[in-house]
């Protein structure tokens, strides 16, 4: 047991990525709060991972609202008698996700920019500034944000969601040299093409043009799984990791890593010499 004896807080937990991580830190010994703002979702999630044997409690609340960051902190030191793991997974994916409100910068709306960084900026802001508290009187503690390659490669549209990650990746090597000293640890997973299992991921996965593009970009010819990203999240968690800090693990199958230029070793690009 990897995490025994540990209390971790996962935010946005209640779809996508966040409950395979709440799970997979369970399933190392953790005990686990984890956060959302629909309730009836959020004990759907509680009452499935309890019937697996796992310690772990939903807390309603919503990341964007300063007050509810700090009752879901203060709620998970109550219950489970400290904190030693945090996980900023949520993000505004309801405005920010493909096809929403959050578009090209001349189109977009000032409130779409302004939630999205309440969620993504602010949001972790918070959840870091009442933690830190608890990791001291626990003599130190793991921070771990979830942010996304698109942070650091461009794509095409979302520049509020592709910003306010780029923003988490500053505050995490910030908060990394600001509190080392005092063994508070700040890490970022980088997240690529997941496969969530989500309605929109399953109409991209009946595209065979979607499929032929994924297998072209990603050296790893596959989508992640979400289990990828909890793995990583658990490295970082675990005392593994004690002397890492400030850092930005990509899971993303070597996408981040290749030149978006024709391949030059295909005889499509080069002809053929005979």
């Amino acid at each position: 047991m990897r995490l025994e004896g540990k209390v971790a807080l996962v935010t946005g937990a209640t779809q996508g990525i966040g409950p395979v991580i709440v799970e997979r830190l369970a399933e190392e010994g953790a005990r686990v709060t984890f956060t959302g703002r629909r309730a009836d979702v959020g004990k759907t999630v509680e009452a499935g991972l309890r019937a697996k044997g796992h310690d772990v409690t939903f807390i309603q609340g919503d990341v964007s609202i300063e007050e509810q960051v700090k009752a879901a902190v203060d709620e998970t030191a109550r219950i489970y008698g400290g904190l030693n793991v945090l996980v900023n997974n949520a993000a505004a994916t309801d405005i920010a996700g493909a096809g929403r409100e959050d578009s090209h910068v001349a189109e977009l709306e000032t409130k779409i920019w302004e939630q999205t960084f309440r969620v993504a900026a602010h949001g972790t802001f918070w959840m870091i500034k009442y933690a830190i508290p608890h990791m001291r009187k626990a003599g130190g503690g793991s921070v771990i944000n979830i942010t996304a390659a698109s942070s650091t490669r461009a794509i095409t549209g979302r520049p509020s969601y592709q910003a306010s990650k780029g923003a988490v990746n500053a505050l995490t090597r910030q908060v990394a040299i600001d509190y080392a000293p005092e063994g508070i640890r700040c890490n970022a997973v980088v997240v690529g093409f997941i496969n969530t299992g989500e309605a929109g991921m399953r109409r991209l996965l009946a595209n065979e043009a979607f499929n032929a593009e994924i297998r072209r970009v990603i050296p790893i010819p596959r989508l992640g799984d979400p289990r990828d990203i909890a793995n990583a999240v658990l490295f970082y968690a675990s005392d593994e990791s004690t002397y890492v800090t400030g850092t930005m693990l990509p899971v993303d199958g070597g996408m981040t890593n290749r030149l978006g230029i024709p391949d030059t070793s295909s005889k499509a690009v080069i002809g053929n010499p005979d």
